[in-house]
This record gives structure tokens, sequence and C-alpha cells, in this order.
């Protein structure tokens, strides 16, 4: 087939993502982005019990795999992993035969799922590796004192392998980009395309002023993972009897059960309130009604390489952050920004909370210092940086040229 046959052909990429879609936001928007600019979009995914095999609506397809979250240690994660590595290989391909991609996307975590678009690749597809997280860093958090020696030189090196096996990289932030700069990814091969708050549904918006009602209201929005160190926020609460402190938790996941505990143990049940998860759409306006955004994430390495895109939503909330000193969170908005504190010092962060509350009027300049430092992060520039990296990938796969694009 030539190339101008091939150019003819429908625009179509494959997305492999471990996760469940559509909840992943990350895919869901770099879906749109697809779509609004002419593109079909498969998504290989995982399958939770009540959901479709099968889903096809406005030019996406989602094939979800049979295999789901076991998360059982390091053997189950491992297991898993390779059956959908497996699974995901299989489908590709065979969808490939029909669908003819122009691109193969892999979302990472594993890096080493890349494997998964090998197949096509050799049609000469050209397969783009997604970096969300770092691998071993992910790893050295999430199995402490197990993968080190042996382990983590295998997982360091299985991570430059699946890096070398793509055409090209992109990853969430200049951090992660400087650490495959490290592990030897040439500088044209990679691109940071941010996980920006989606301004579609959150964006400055009107607030209550500070303690209109004499309350003080703290908000924290997670899926309770044990690394956001929610825990801290609670004790802080705990250490300002004489404040009139109300602190609201958006979101459920499986650091429930701890975080009641912590309520529990702190006594603050009357003051600490867990709303679960709430629609989507009413978010930014149980956010515009918050005093200051609390994002108490716990010092860890993995923590380090980590920027929230709760943080973000604050910030473009115009709501006032105060947040643990890590590394990734100052690389993107310095001290004028945002009140840091050290991280799972529950003592600081209280200290922080009154310091804010003796100065509501600097605590609002550094939220609208923040709402300026956020500009470059924009997703409307990240949208822009993403689908030029895809359009330059899918042109080399069709073969056209800047001439016969001219033409």
């Amino acid at each position: 087939m030539s190339a101008r046959e091939r150019a003819r052909r429908p625009r179509r990429v494959a997305i492999v993502v471990h996760a469940t879609v559509p909840q992943d936001p990350r895919v869901r928007r770099q879906t749109d982005v697809l779509l609004a600019d002419g593109y079909e979009v498969d998504i290989f995914a995982l399958r939770e019990p009540d959901q479709e095999r099968l889903e096809s609506s406005g030019g996406v397809t989602i094939h979800r795999l049979p295999i789901n979250r076991t998360w059982y240690g390091i053997a189950g994660h491992l297991a898993e992993y390779l059956a959908f590595m497996a699974a995901a290989t299989v489908a590709v391909t065979r969808q490939h035969r029909r669908r003819r991609y122009r691109l193969i996307q892999v979302a990472t975590v594993p890096d080493f799922l890349v494997l998964a678009g090998l197949p096509v690749k050799l049609t000469g597809v050209p397969v783009l590796l997604d970096l969300h997280e770092d691998m071993p860093t992910f790893y050295r958090d999430r199995f402490p004192g197990r993968l080190v020696g042996p382990g983590m030189l295998l997982v360091n090196a299985i991570t430059r392998a699946s890096a070398a096996a793509a055409d090209e990289l992109i990853t969430v932030h200049e951090p992660l980009r400087r650490l495959s700069l490290d592990r030897g990814v040439a500088p044209d091969r990679i691109a940071v395309v941010m996980n920006s708050a989606d301004e579609r549904i959150f964006s400055a918006a009107p607030r209550r002023p500070f303690m209109e009602d004499g309350e003080l209201r703290l908000v924290h929005h997670s899926n309770l993972q044990r690394v956001y160190g929610l825990e801290y926020a609670i004790e802080a609460v705990a250490l300002l009897p004489d404040l009139p402190v109300r602190l609201d938790v958006y979101g459920d996941g499986p650091y429930r059960r701890q975080v009641e505990g912590a309520i529990e143990r702190t006594g603050t049940s009357a003051r600490v309130h867990l709303q679960g998860r709430v629609p989507m759409e009413q978010l930014p306006g149980l956010l515009a009604g918050s005093d200051i955004g609390l994002v108490p994430t716990r010092p860890e390495p993995y923590a380090q390489y980590s920027l929230s895109t709760k943080l973000l939503e604050y910030v473009v909330m115009g709501v006032p952050i105060i947040a643990s000193d890590l590394a990734t969170f100052r690389y993107h908005f310095s001290a004028e920004a945002m009140r840091y504190v050290p991280g799972a010092d529950p003592g600081a962060l209280a200290a922080a909370i009154r310091q804010d509350v003796a100065d509501p009027a600097g605590m609002q300049a550094r939220a609208d210092e923040a709402l300026r430092q956020y500009r470059p992060y924009r997703w409307e520039i990240q949208r822009d940086r993403y689908l030029a990296v895809v359009n330059r990938l899918t042109r080399r796969y069709a073969g056209v040229t800047s001439s016969v694009e001219g033409g």
C-alpha cells in the first residue's frame, strides 16, 4: 500500500492502559483531544465486574479485557500485569488487522506493558509510551524492603528497556522527564504533557468571604490512599480545639478504614466529615465554599515525583493551599503561591492553619499568585503538546511528508 493510500485511511489510535475506563482522567482527557482532531480511538483496559466487555460510542471503542485488579502482594501484582499484557497484546494485534491503527499508545505503570504494542510496531506502527508514574519509585514505595539489591536492578533495567522499545515518550511533569533523561532517554524522544485541572469543570469562581459564617472550612478531596496523609490533617484539627474548624473530605478509597480510625482516635468526629464520593459537577461548588485546601501528602520517595491533580484543582478554583513540602510541588509553585509545611507533621500543619486564620489577606494573595504561576500548565497548552506528538508520529507511519501535505 502506498503512502498516499495509507494517508487516506481513517486515523485510528489504540490506547492500552492498566486501569478502568472511563474512570482514568488522563486517558479520558486524551481521548477527547483525539476525537476533536478527527481521530478514532480504541481503548484496551481492565474490566470491572459491572462493566460491558465492549462499548462503542462517538468514535471511541472500549475493549475491556477479562482482567481485574487483584493487588495481593508483589506476586499478585506481577501475575495481574503479565495476564493483562498478554491479553492486550492479543487484542491489539487482532484488532489492528481490521482497524489499521496509526499509533499505539501505552500508559504506565507497568512500563513493560509497552510489549503489548511490539507485534504491531513490527508492521511500522509507532509506539508512544505515556509515563504516568516512575516505575522504580512506585515499586520501592509499594514493596519496601523486598525490591532491593538485584530486585531494584531488574526493575531499573526493565524501565530502561521499555523506554528504548518505544518510538517516543511523554510524561506528566518535568521532574519525571529529567529522571528519564538521567536513564539515557534522548531529549528529543520525550515531552511533558501535564495532568492539568479540567477547566471545563474547575475554574476560578466566586468564593464565600473568609470564615463568613464564623466557621473555618478546610477541605480535602482524594481517593483516600495512604500516601495522601489525610490522618495528619485529622490530627492537626485535633490540635486546634480553640478554633471553630470543620474539615470536609470528599472521595473514598482503600484507606478509608484507617482514616475512620484516625477520627475515632483523635475524637474529631464532630469536626471531620467524610462525605464520600460526590458527582464531579458538584465538586467545584463545594470547593468554592471552603476556606483552605489541604494537601498533606506523605514525604515518601514516590510522592517526591507526584504532582497531585487535586492540588491543581484547588489552584484554578482560587482556593488557598497548605501543602506538604515536596520537591515536585516546589518545582511548580513557589512559597509565594502556597504555604508549605513538613510532611507527616500535624503540629506544623496546625500552626500553618493558625497563621492563615491570622492573615486572610496574605492567604488570598498566595492563592492569586498560585493561579498566576499555573498559567503555563493549563490544559489548552498541554493539549497542543500532546496533539503535536501524536500527529508527528501518525504522519510518520502514514508516510506523509511536508510536501505531500502541501499538495
